[in-house]
């Protein structure tokens, strides 16, 4: 959820990176959104025009505010949040940092956009750490049984794991799941959820058939899996998802809280659609 954030405003700013390419779309507060920025938005993060131009038009709503309260980044909070991610992907820094760079992105363009998103984390810092006091364990019991749905997870998996201490490899590999990549190991499993540590069940659980896991560090180096094929769903006890049915809540609210703040701001600013 958060790193869903994270990388959503760092794609965004590398959309606000790009200049003025082809015609506008709207401008808030006299800040350009251009048809490039709405075409890329709608690629990459798979919305409708709709969608993509809203996210956009918050992204410069959040841009304006920040400039406004004067709310800066330092480079230790920029090495910090680089670790974080890197913790988070199970990544050494130096290897998250390759990985960036296998996908076109300097060190310095995400530098960059590392410091516009610790910029909105900060912006959002007053609405988002209000303790809730409705998140009890009676309240998250509930909210498990009413949404069941949200915490289902695969029985059974089949999956191709591959190793590899070169992530560009990894990445080639991605081209063609069945095709022999020099430095890489592949290794064929099937296994029960049961089976998988709590962090790779969320992963391959939220990684559609046929597709690829991003790059992660295990015990034999660097390792990414694509998924053959899923089958089967079962319900964890409570018990098991407590903390993930916590963070569903807080996820909620901060979504409603968030979505309040913008549209308070979406009000009192001056956005203009050109046709």
């Amino acid at each position: 959820m958060i790193k869903n954030l994270i990388f959503t405003a760092l794609f965004l700013a590398i959309c606000a990176n790009a200049r003025f390419v082809g015609g506008l779309v709207a401008t808030v507060d006299n800040e350009p959104i251009t048809t490039y920025e709405l075409n890329t938005t709608m690629t990459k993060m798979n919305l409708n025009k709709e969608a993509a131009l809203n996210l956009l038009i918050k992204d410069k709503l959040e841009l304006a505010q920040i400039k406004k309260l004067n709310i800066t980044a330092s480079q230790l909070e920029i090495e910090q949040k680089i670790a974080q991610l890197a913790s988070a992907n199970k990544m050494s820094v130096e290897t998250f940092k390759s990985v960036i760079k296998s996908r076109g992105t300097s060190e310095t363009q995400m530098r960059e956009n590392m410091e516009i998103s610790i910029k909105k984390e900060k912006l959002y810092a007053g609405i988002l750490n209000t303790p809730n006091q409705n998140i009890t364990p009676q309240n998250a019991k509930r909210f498990y049984e009413n949404n069941s749905g949200m915490f289902l997870q695969f029985d059974k998996v089949s999956l191709i794991r591959y190793t590899s201490n070169d992530p560009q490899a990894l990445n080639l590999q991605t081209k063609d799941y069945k095709a022999k990549i020099n430095g890489v190991q592949k290794e064929n499993l099937s296994l029960s959820s049961s089976e998988i540590a709590p962090g790779l069940v969320y992963i391959f659980n939220t990684t559609p058939n046929g597709e690829f896991t991003p790059i992660l560090e295990g015990p034999m180096g660097l390792e990414r899996f694509y998924i053959v094929a899923k089958s089967g769903s079962v319900l964890p006890p409570f018990e098991v998802v407590e903390q993930a049915v916590v963070n569903a809540m807080v996820e909620q609210e901060r979504e409603i809280a968030i979505m309040d703040y913008f549209n308070k701001l979406k009000v009192k600013a001056n956005i203009k659609y050109i046709k």
